[in-house]
């Protein structure tokens, strides 16, 4: 009977996280983008490994320095203006990054951007303010995030850090087995 009760306790506990997760408001601190936020991106010359190594190799450079100062805007505005401050200091991170292969651009302006879905959250297709890096040709695979609100650079500083997870489920199972 113990069992059956735990069984039944772990079904209902895993049903209400399912609800909660798939039932929350998609606000802005729930993952979603707000409108006037500016994305970056960084395009790859092509697909090959090499390219998509070099471009994954611009991205952290860039996210470096732009994390430095892209979480003090306040406002796009503010976040704007630090933009167009730094774009010969991101263009040339972003060149000594990316070798002397290929030419790198750097814009920022509206650009078009596809559907993209993270987790449970769905960005829409659209045209968005975007500082683009496009390393040679730009024919490959890209990576981006939001510069402002800065959502991803608070990312990269994570990965530094060694992440211990815990399961509240397992953690009880072990409890009621002692």
């Amino acid at each position: 009977m113990k069992t059956m009760t735990m069984i039944l306790y772990l079904y209902g506990l895993s049903a209400a996280a399912s609800f909660m997760m798939y039932f929350a408001p998609a606000d802005e601190t729930a993952g979603g983008i707000p409108d006037d936020s500016i994305r970056i991106r960084v395009v790859a010359h092509d697909n090959s490994v090499d390219e998509q190594k070099r471009k994954e190799d611009v991205h952290l450079a860039i996210a470096a320095e732009i994390s430095k100062w892209a979480q003090t805007a306040d406002s796009a505005e503010e976040s704007r203006l630090m933009i167009k401050k730094n774009m010969d200091a991101i263009k040339k991170i972003a060149g000594e990054a990316a070798g002397t292969e290929h030419n790198v651009q750097i814009t920022l302006g509206q650009e078009e951007f596809p559907a993209k879905q993270y987790g449970r959250f769905l960005y829409p297709p659209g045209i968005y303010e975007s500082l683009v890096v496009t390393i040679g040709e730009g024919n490959g695979a890209n990576w981006w995030c939001v510069l402002y609100p800065a959502l991803c650079f608070p990312e990269e500083q994570e990965r530094e850090k060694e992440t211990e997870y815990k399961w509240a489920v397992v953690e009880l199972w072990g409890q009621l087995r002692n």
